[in-house]
């Protein structure tokens, strides 16, 4: 029986044992209960003196003393519940907060950079964009080469196909600039197709380099290979810098041929 969730709601360790050693047995008193669970008196008087305000114990006096009964343990909710209520108020006392503050900063630039590596990160970049598209104009803008190393992983490939299904299924539009590498792995979406939402222009021989973006709404995500092929995923949420990264992706894109 675990019994520590006692201590958790809210109990001390010497009010749960003293606790327990009533709801075992009928009236007794405090000295009576300090013998049986081998407890000093004093720290047993101080026990049952909380568990009585507490409403866990019932006083009844006696000529030989006064006893104590233990309540029903359904009567050990309450606890919990108190601590569930005080939660909800610390809750939405901090919703209150929040918003007031961010009432304080609608003015002022909210920027963040992370740096990453790994290819959880690469994951996690494309969920944090299609997030931002979400919330934004649904949109992601997106220049990437099939060259990439992780795109040799099988895992990953399962992954992005499931990653552009659920896009698809949030009604979120892609613009693609691709270098297609001669790699067939992602065949059934690598096309323009509305019915995918997809748009897709083959990225143009003057750009050089293992180097990926993708933008939308305030989130960029930028991935950089170096020449052992190791790569680092930088993100950037800010507005001023997704508005530029947009302007940059999309003089490429009207430069770009259209891939049929």
């Amino acid at each position: 029986m675990n019994t520590h969730i006692l201590e958790q709601i809210g109990l001390t360790a010497n009010e749960s044992a003293v606790y327990l050693a009533f709801l075992k047995r009928k009236e007794k008193t405090a000295a009576e209960i300090a013998r049986i669970i081998k407890m000093d008196k004093s720290s047993c008087y101080r026990a049952v003196k909380s568990l009585v305000e507490k409403k866990l114990l019932i006083t009844t006096p006696r000529p030989r003393g006064t006893t104590h009964s233990a309540v029903s343990p359904e009567v050990l909710r309450e606890p919990l519940n108190q601590k569930k209520r005080d939660l909800a108020a610390q809750e939405e006392d901090l919703t209150q907060l929040i918003s007031q503050l961010s009432c304080e900063h609608v003015d002022k630039r909210s920027t963040y950079i992370e740096v990453e590596k790994g290819i959880q990160a690469v994951r996690d970049g494309m969920d944090r964009n299609l997030e931002a598209a979400m919330a934004g104009d649904k949109m992601i803008r997106e220049q990437y080469r099939l060259s990439f190393p992780y795109f040799k992983d099988k895992e990953h490939i399962d992954w992005v196909n499931a990653f552009a299904r659920r896009r698809i299924k949030a009604g979120i539009s892609i613009r693609q600039i691709v270098d297609f590498a001669g790699s067939d792995d992602f065949a059934p979406i690598m096309k323009t197709d509305k019915r995918l939402l997809k748009e897709i222009r083959l990225m143009p021989r003057e750009m050089k380099g293992l180097h990926g973006l993708r933008v939308s709404g305030d989130i960029t995500s930028l991935i950089s290979f170096d020449e052992k092929k190791d790569y680092i995923v930088i993100t950037v949420k800010d507005t001023y810098v997704a508005q530029l990264m947009n302007t940059l992706f999309d003089f490429v894109w009207e430069r770009s041929e259209k891939y049929i």
